[in-house]
């Protein structure tokens, strides 16, 4: 038996930590996988001792679930759902995964093929094995939407709480007048630490705007384990929903100019210090920045390259070093269709372009050295030991040795087109899918 598991957590080093955490989950995955084995054998048996109604009560008495959680056990361990069970006894999916997925596929369309159905499985199965169970619902909620072909009950289509569209904006004049300039305002001030703070107040619409992005923005990150949580706490979350949402508006093609162009900062840093481990530089307003995030920053920037002379003349000021085009970004979204981190669904709008080998290390702003990043993964991508590759027109993301060993590639399947049916359309007659799966031990096999 390995120290990672005989050995007390404070005497483990912080890799060892880190194993532990994977390989514990690991072992919780394939436990659950078991014990739904064991449930299906119960209900098939009928070995229910005498005094419960059901498998189900049963399970709820002797395990200390709700009853609804043994339900849902219940109808995981006796569903048809192969390829889910195979990730699970193999420890790659999670319980919670398990049933996101199960819960879905109940509610699947009676007209879907046994194709279709096993299709529409794999395809959650897989995103399941890299993104967190938010991430599936999600996906699993596009492919209904898919499915059913039917806008009006797109979900996101009822107003905001607190809106009512066909309420009218007042008759006096001051109603209207307040719709017209509503009151909203902004303070903000830098602080002797060279933090940005800011107060206001705006109207119910915008607020009602900021809300719903700052929702989906601020969310958790996937717990790890089911004891380690994402650290940050709401008003960090909320702090890093803001920086995305300031990091979309910075890239919007119509953003006022300043003399002439977009937002710039002017460096005076030499290629030298910039491609080696230099902790500091200083911009233009005399502030310092760690040349790390000087290098994220000039991923998509406006780089001014100016030639020094001896004595601090400068004695050539080059052109702007172009970014990616806005036809380039446009391929980007095709090709990656957003954040290419495995697990990650925010659209292209929330990206950038990220050059996968820098530009200052002779990476050019070309389609095949480009990738699409979300302003967190960006983050991680430049503070960590995450790397990116592009191979056959598909961004991989390698993990450091921390997370995996043998830093296997991972390619993001959140963004994913919904499987389409391989049978007869929803329509006309189609072969209805199995109402069950083999036994699980056969599934596994």
């Amino acid at each position: 038996m390995s120290t990672t598991t005989t050995l007390p957590a404070w005497q483990l080093s912080d890799q060892d930590l880190t194993t532990r955490l994977l390989t514990t989950q690991r072992q919780q995955n394939t436990a659950y996988a078991a014990q739904l084995e064991t449930i299906r054998e119960v209900e098939s048996r009928g070995a229910i001792p005498e005094g419960y109604s059901s498998t189900a009560a049963y399970l709820a008495t002797i395990l200390h679930v709700t009853p609804r959680e043994a339900r849902a056990r219940l109808a995981q361990a006796t569903g048809s759902l192969p390829l889910t069970w195979k990730a699970l006894t193999e420890g790659e999916i999670t319980a919670q995964h398990a049933a996101v997925i199960a819960e879905f596929l109940a509610d699947a369309p009676r007209w879907l093929t046994p194709e279709d159905y096993t299709v529409a499985e794999d395809t959650l199965v897989t995103l399941a094995a890299q993104a967190n169970p938010g991430t599936v619902r999600r996906a699993a909620t596009r492919l209904k939407i898919y499915w059913d072909n039917d806008p009006a009950e797109m979900p996101g289509s009822s107003p905001a709480p607190g809106l009512d569209p066909d309420a009218s904006s007042g008759t006096d004049a001051g109603s209207d007048a307040a719709s017209a300039r509503p009151w909203r305002e902004f303070r903000w001030h830098w602080t002797r630490t060279g933090r940005f703070r800011f107060t206001g107040n705006v109207d119910q619409e915008t607020g009602t705007l900021i809300e719903q992005l700052l929702v989906p923005l601020a969310a958790p990150d996937p717990a790890t384990t089911p004891d380690t949580p994402d650290p940050r706490t709401p008003a960090e979350r909320h702090g890093d929903a803001i920086a995305a949402i300031v990091d979309l508006a910075a890239r919007a093609p119509d953003l006022p100019s300043k003399a002439g162009e977009r937002a710039v900062a002017t460096v005076t840093v030499d290629l030298e210090t910039l491609q080696s481990t230099a902790k500091a530089v200083f911009t233009d307003d005399e502030s310092v920045l760690p040349a790390s995030h000087l290098r994220r920053i000039l991923c998509d920037a406006r780089v001014y390259p100016a030639v020094l002379g001896t004595e601090g003349q400068v004695l050539d000021l080059g052109r702007s070093a172009r970014t990616a085009t806005n036809a380039q970004r446009r391929a980007l979204a095709i090709r990656d269709r957003g954040c290419t981190f495995p697990g990650c669904d925010r659209s292209p709008k929330w990206t950038t372009p990220h050059h996968i080998v820098h530009w200052a290390n002779g990476g050019a702003t070309d389609l095949d050295n480009l990738a699409s990043c979300c302003e967190r993964h960006h983050r991680l991508l430049h503070h960590s030991g995450w790397q990116i590759l592009l191979r056959d027109g598909v961004v991989y993301w390698i993990p450091p040795s921390l997370l995996d060993p043998e830093q296997k590639p991972l390619r993001n399947t959140a963004h994913n087109p919904p499987p389409t049916p391989l049978g007869h359309s929803r329509w006309q007659a189609a072969t209805p899918r199995p109402a069950a799966a083999p036994h699980p031990s056969a599934a596994a096999s």
